[in-house]
């Protein structure tokens, strides 16, 4: 074999993350951006530009010298948009050059032309929908070419085609999963729900809620900086799903996967970026470095990111139920609405893992949950891996400070009161028993109880007499939300959670540890196992992050670097070093994988079992007060009590948590942040095996603030982020609806008088 292809073959390739791609530069570097598709409807027939300067390039995917599409989960996306237009904004080519002012100016330049027999026919629909007379176009082609030149003149079919109208007929049903238990099984739905809900003995509650992501503004956008050394394309992206992107653009340019390294870089810890999304900018990019022979940087700009790349994706939650006097939940109703824009390739993975944690940790007798995803006109979406959960939390503590307000039970009473019932039946089983400390706990460190009674009869006294008090006086609430956040999903469907570590042990006592880099933090943590059970120095233990193209993971990094699980994996390797040391020649290797019965407890064709691995606990309490004179929120407190089993780093773990709060200060409240200083945390520890406590602030937060909000409006918030605006609206809603009511009673009284 010769030598330049055998150091091909053992190339290493760093899993570790260092600095940001947008940072990087070369000479000779040609600046890119993307040309979009101005209208959501058509069919491409042609992207071009009259006039281009030497040394500037505009590429379509008819310049793709392998795979127009990118291949993830076993289905396909195009890396540019060509034929039918999927979405406003579709990518539909790439244009660079090494003036970023000039590239900017080229690009109004640019001509999307669409195929006139899917212009006329869309043309044909969105008069229909006005009920206005249909021009029939002629088919000769000089009165065509006519026709084309004045919509191609135009800046955008927006303003020609309802695209509103014409969406309404493009959603479909991509992924569906439906859970029933008790009554919902044993009778058919609209039987169950009539004896369930229209119980007069109950209180029966029906609320719609909606929790969107907004990342914050001062991170780094999505984006990519490709160049060449002879055969080699070397790729700079924060990426989290290294193998995707290297096999994606080697089949985009039909060059060997050997010819390429990637050079990951620092992705957003608030949501999961980096996935698939990423490798198909970086083969955009890739393929304008690739046909130049040049360096190529784009960077995403803010307002691209938040209309083509959003975290998560849209949902509606609703939820209904049916609630005794004593406050037993004797049913729940939830419909999960998924929006999946559209395409996403892991929408069975979303829709299953929201029904699971449809309930939070509390196991009514009777359930019925239906998760459907279906796709729209809207740009594509991906997964958030340690944040999917996140919106049916909140959406299920939000209906829980409902019901409590509702029965006139305190929110600590409900909650204890509905943890406490056993189903035996229930088809998901997770350990709960935790859940009680970290609420207990919360509830008395923020004297949530006396607070709440006290905010509640204020409320009520507003309530009753339709008033707000003197603005000088600020409303207050307070509130309190409670979840769980897991490590591992055996019920997958997209990836295999499959966590593999190699320990070494070599000379002068040092030791390697051959897994994905993670944060300093956890790095620690694995050095701390490491020379506790061997007995040596933590400065002699290195964390190895380079992989051979064969070693590297198939699945996002998010995916397989949980602490829990590597970290047991690291001790069950030092345990067998340990066992060798002194009886074999160094060096000594262990190799460590996650055990396949584990996931055993987990039945997927029946869809019940242990969906999770270790599961860690968290109780968020928060207290607001309102200006009523201009509607600014202040938060006085926060307090969080965590329960993640046992704690590798109290302070690493104080610090991560308090970075996240600061963060979700960032996204309850559209364009502001929200100050408070004063944070309480505090942690519960045992000798459970360790969880994950990246989400528990995301779970819980954001519903313990709209629970709070809804306090002191004495009305119901429903949606995060919120407006101002949107919180002016719920007052006069709130004032004009007691004014009815009150105005139903006067003359009720009227006539009952008149009739005596």
């Amino acid at each position: 074999m010769p030598k330049k292809e055998q150091s091909l073959k053992q190339r290493k390739h760093s899993m570790e993350a260092t600095g940001f791609y947008s940072d990087a530069s070369r000479e000779g570097t040609l600046y890119a951006v993307l040309v979009r598709s101005p209208a959501a409807t058509g069919k491409i027939k042609e992207v071009s530009i009259p006039e281009l300067p030497e040394g500037y390039y505009l590429f379509t995917a008819k310049d793709i010298p392998g795979n127009k599409k990118v291949s993830v989960n076993n289905q396909e996306w195009k890396i540019l948009g060509y034929d039918d237009v999927s979405y406003s904004g579709e990518p539909v080519g790439i244009l660079c050059g090494p003036d970023e002012n000039k590239v900017l100016e080229l690009l109004e330049n640019v001509s999307v032309n669409f195929d006139i027999d899917s212009l006329e026919s869309a043309l044909k629909k969105a008069m229909k929908y006005h009920r206005r007379p249909v021009v029939n176009l002629s088919k000769k082609s000089n009165d065509l070419s006519s026709f084309v030149s004045e919509i191609n003149d135009m800046p955008s079919l927006d303003t020609v085609l309802d695209n509103k109208r014409i969406e309404q007929n493009i959603e479909e049903q991509v992924a569906y999963r439906e859970i029933k238990t008790g009554i919902f099984l044993k009778k058919s739905i609209s039987q169950a729900e009539k004896k369930l809900f229209e119980n007069k003995d109950d209180y029966i509650s029906q609320e719609k809620w909606t929790l969107s992501f907004l990342p914050p503004l001062w991170k780094e956008t999505c984006g990519s900086f490709c160049w060449k050394e002879g055969k080699i394309l070397h790729i700079s992206a924060p990426t989290r799903w290294t193998t995707h992107l290297m096999k994606t653009v080697s089949t985009a340019l039909n060059i060997p996967v050997t010819d390429i390294i990637v050079h990951k870089t620092k992705t957003s810890g608030v949501f999961s970026k980096g996935l698939w999304r990423t490798s198909v900018v970086s083969a955009q990019v890739a393929l304008a470095s690739y046909l130049t022979s040049k360096p190529v940087k784009l960077v995403l700009t803010q307002e691209e990111q938040d209309s083509y790349m959003a975290p998560g994706v849209n949902t509606e939650i609703t939820y209904k139920t049916a609630v005794s006097k004593d406050g037993i939940i004797n049913g729940i109703s939830a419909f999960i609405d998924i929006d999946v824009g559209c395409f996403n390739p892991f929408v069975q993975e979303i829709a299953d893992r929201m029904s699971i944690v449809a309930c939070n940790y509390y196991k009514p007798q009777n359930i019925h949950i239906i998760a459907k995803a279906h796709t729209s006109k809207k740009p594509p979406t991906s997964i958030c891996l340690r944040g999917i959960d996140s919106q049916v939390f909140f959406a299920i503590e939000n209906q829980m400070q409902k019901i409590a307000k509702q029965t006139n039970l305190l929110p600590e009473e409900l909650r204890r009161i509905n943890k406490e019932i056993n189903v035996s039946d229930y088809p998901f089983e997770f350990d709960n028993n935790n859940a009680d400390a970290c609420f207990s706990k919360a509830v008395l460190i923020s004297d949530f109880n006396r607070k709440y009674s006290s905010y509640n009869m204020d409320a009520v006294d507003r309530v009753q007499e339709n008033s707000n008090p003197f603005f000088a006086l600020p409303l207050r609430g307070i509130g309190i939300a409670t979840s769980f956040n897991v490590s591992d999903f055996y019920g997958t469907t997209s990836f295999a959670y499959d966590c593999k570590v190699e320990v070494s042990l070599l000379q002068n006592e040092h030791i390697v540890i051959h897994a994905i880099n993670p944060s300093q933090g956890i790095q620690e943590i694995w050095k701390k196992t490491a020379a506790e059970i061997l007995k040596i120095k933590k400065d002699n233990i290195t964390i190895d992050s380079d992989f051979d193209f064969a070693e590297l993971p198939d699945t996002p990094e998010d995916a397989i670097n949980t602490i829990s699980t590597v970290n047991e994996l690291i001790k069950k390797a030092c345990l067998d070093i340990e066992k060798k040391r002194f009886h074999q020649a160094l060096p000594i290797t262990v190799k460590k994988t996650q055990s396949a019965s584990i996931k055993k407890n987990w039945n997927s064709e029946t869809f019940t079992g242990t969906p999770f691995g270790p599961v860690s606990f968290a109780t968020a309490v928060v207290e607001v007060e309102l200006d009523t004179y201009t509607y600014n929120e202040r938060i006085k407190g926060i307090w969080l009590v965590i329960d993640c089993g046992e704690l590798f780093d109290k302070s690493a773990a104080l610090r991560a948590i308090r970075l996240e709060i600061q963060q979700q200060l960032e996204m309850l409240v559209k364009d502001k942040s929200i100050p408070c200083d004063n944070i309480t945390i505090n942690f519960i520890e045992s000798k459970n095996k360790a969880g994950q406590i990246g989400d528990l602030v995301r779970n819980t937060l954001p519903a313990a603030f709209s629970s709070a909000l809804s306090l002191a409006l004495a009305t119901q918030l429903t949606k995060l982020p919120c407006t101002e605006k949107q919180i002016f609206e719920l007052i006069k809603k709130r004032e004009t609806r007691i004014e009815k009511q009150n105005q139903q009673i006067v003359q009720n009284n009227q006539t009952a008088g008149e009739k005596e």
